[in-house]
Formats: structure tokens, sequence, C-alpha cells
């Protein structure tokens, strides 16, 4: 091999060496700007701040879907006040999962309730993606509502007792769920719900909201928690 090729290969890798390294630092930059930008909104929102999993949610929560997913689970940026008589944390959450070579993070901002006086239904609530679709032909549950087609063809809800989880969504929570039904991308506009016995979060699949925005996510999230608290 000529000089000039082991050269060229040489700068070549070395060169990709060195934007990996860029890129890992400004994104470890970027992270730590996010913490800092949260913890300085905790304070003007009256909510307390902890940068790392200090409280355990990832235990309480495993058994949930959305925890059980992918590999690489970390929960970070936390941020706690006490409403309703419950705590409320909204959090950053990542899982990561791999396709072929290629690995992904996903991110979301969740908020979640834990409750002592409230026993919740035990449901999944979430929009309906192609793959549900399809798993509906191999016998999958997803509970309808005939008075709701809209409902029932955008979102996908189960859970181990169907007569309870219907006794739950009323018209009022289906009319609701309706309306927060997004356009685009559907699957992530559109938020999912999940419950059981003293726990229920809220968040949109994939979506990681800016600091500036965890306020009124905060007013939406309360909403969801009265809808459902009220009828539990």
């Amino acid at each position: 091999m000529e000089p000039f090729t082991i050269y060229f290969f040489i700068g070549f890798f070395a060169v990709i060496i060195a934007l990996n390294i860029l890129y890992f630092l400004w994104e470890d930059q970027q992270e730590k700007n996010r913490s800092e930008n949260i913890k300085a909104i905790s304070f003007r929102i009256g909510m307390h701040f902890s940068a790392e999993d200090a409280y355990n949610i990832f235990r309480i929560l495993e058994d949930f879907q959305l925890f059980q997913r992918g590999s690489g689970k970390l929960v970070k940026n936390i941020l706690l006040r006490q409403e309703r008589n419950s705590k409320l944390y909204i959090l950053d959450y990542k899982y990561s999962a791999s396709s072929g070579k290629s690995k992904h993070d996903y991110w979301q901002t969740v908020a979640f309730f834990q409750t002592e006086n409230i026993r919740f239904t035990q449901f999944l609530l979430k929009p309906e993606s192609m793959w549900d679709k399809l798993g509906h032909f191999f016998g999958y549950q997803d509970i309808k509502f005939e008075n709701y087609p809209r409902f029932s063809e955008k979102y996908l809800l189960k859970g181990s007792n169907e007569q309870a989880i219907r006794q739950v969504f009323t018209d009022n929570v289906l009319r609701f769920c309706e309306a927060k039904i997004g356009v685009y991308p559907p699957t992530q506009a559109t938020p999912c719900v999940e419950a059981a016995d003293s726990r229920l979060i809220f968040y949109r699949e994939n979506t990681r909201l800016q600091p500036e925005e965890l306020e009124s996510f905060r007013q939406e999230a309360l909403e969801v928690f009265d809808l459902f608290r009220v009828i539990s």
C-alpha cells in the first residue's frame, strides 16, 4: 500500500474519532445546560429539583409499560411538589432501543402522581400505532367504545379488568381524551396515560419538553389527574 494511502486512512479515521469526541462533549454540555435551566425554573414555579433519581422513581414505576421498554434506562432532572394531597413528579426519562447495528435514545417528559388515598384502576391509554392496529388481527386487547368512534380509532386502551376500565372511561373522560388527540405526528402529539394502584403517569411518546414548557405541562397533568381521581 502506498504511503499516501496509509496516511489518508489514518487521517480519515482520526477525523472520525475527533468528530465523535466533539459530539459527545457537545451533547454532554447540552445536558448540563438543560439541568441548570430546569433547576432555575424550579424556584420560579415552586418545585423541588433533583438532578438524579433520589426518589427511586424507576423502581416505583418499573412495572409500567413505558419503563419496561428497551435498555439503558435513565431518570433525571426531577421536579417535585405536593399537589391535591399527592406527590407530583415531573421528570426526564430515557430508554435506548437497538435496530440492527444502530442504537437510538428515546427521551420523554413524564408527569408522575403518587397518592396515598386513591386507588386507580389499572389501564394503559396511548395513541394507536400501525403495529397496534396489526395486533388486532392477532387478538390483542383494545377496548372500544361504539359511541366514540374517533376515540376508538385514535387510541389503544387496555388493562387487566375491562369492565372496571369501562366504568372509569365515562362520557366526560372520553370527550376529554378526544379533545387531546394530536395532529402531527399523531403518536407523539397525542398523550399517554398509564395508571395502577396509587400511581398515574402522563406523557407524550418520545417528546421531551423545553424547560420553559414545564409549567404549562404541570397544569395539563393536573387536569388529567383531576379527571381520573374523581372516578377512582
